[in-house]
């Protein structure tokens, strides 16, 4: 359900910026809408069986979000990590909680706008007091692109490693988890499928495919995937 089919639903925003208690409906119905998604979500992927995490889901909080099971849907940590990227004229990224993300998959709204974070901000602290960190972060993982037609860790790892994510080894769970920023795109899986065909693929063979039909994303996922195990081995 996008953000559109949900307006449409509970009627759309308050005629007027200082109706409060418009907002506060406004805000909490749309609340309402990702639950229910959540609660159908939460058990559409392998993590679902598992009551600890993953090691896949151990290196999307090491990536994405470490500081996760700490804050409420906002961390105010990202305030000076936003200020240091404006004052060095850095692309803004990086600054997004786990809710924060999932929330803009749910909405399905991508735009590089204030109004945009300030209503993902809103919802992310309405989320994180009504609903379990486990819960969202797997029904995140569940619903999350991952690649060219897909939107599942579990569909991410099928067409990679034969697998269901809740299997990954420590590799491949950094490399399923590296996606998020740079997703698969369709010439690699179509030749990684391909490949597959005869035997499933491996971290050394996937980046000998990759590196041939996209340099330079290879190139970007083999940085996220050595930063990711650095960190990891960090701790």
């Amino acid at each position: 359900m996008n953000q559109k089919e949900i307006f449409d639903i509970i009627g759309g925003k308050p005629a007027f910026t200082l109706d409060i208690k418009g907002w506060l409906i406004y805000y909490n119905l749309i609340l309402d809408k990702i639950l229910l998604h959540l609660d159908s979500a939460k058990y559409s992927s392998s993590l679902a069986f598992h009551d600890n995490l993953t090691e896949f889901e151990k290196y999307v909080v090491l990536l994405e979000d470490k500081r996760y099971f700490n804050h409420r849907g906002v961390d105010l940590y990202f305030i000076p990590r936003a200020l240091k990227q404006l004052v060095t004229r850095k692309r803004i990224g990086g600054i997004s909680t786990i809710e924060q993300q999932y929330i803009r998959t749910i909405l399905n709204r991508k735009e590089r706008t204030l109004s945009r974070k300030h209503r993902e901000i809103i919802l992310s602290w309405l989320l994180a007091h009504r609903a379990c960190k486990k819960e969202v972060l797997k029904s995140y993982l569940g619903s999350a692109y991952f690649g060219y037609k897909i939107n599942s860790c579990d569909e991410a790892s099928l067409v990679l490693f034969r697998k269901n994510a809740n299997e990954a080894k420590a590799e491949e769970a950094a490399l399923l988890a590296s996606l998020l920023v740079y997703p698969l795109p369709k010439q690699v899986i179509h030749e990684i499928k391909e490949k597959n065909i005869q035997t499933p693929i491996n971290i050394n063979n996937f980046f000998q495919v990759s590196s041939l039909v996209a340099p330079n994303w290879s190139s970007k996922i083999s940085r996220r995937l050595r930063f990711a195990i650095s960190l990891s081995q960090a701790k």
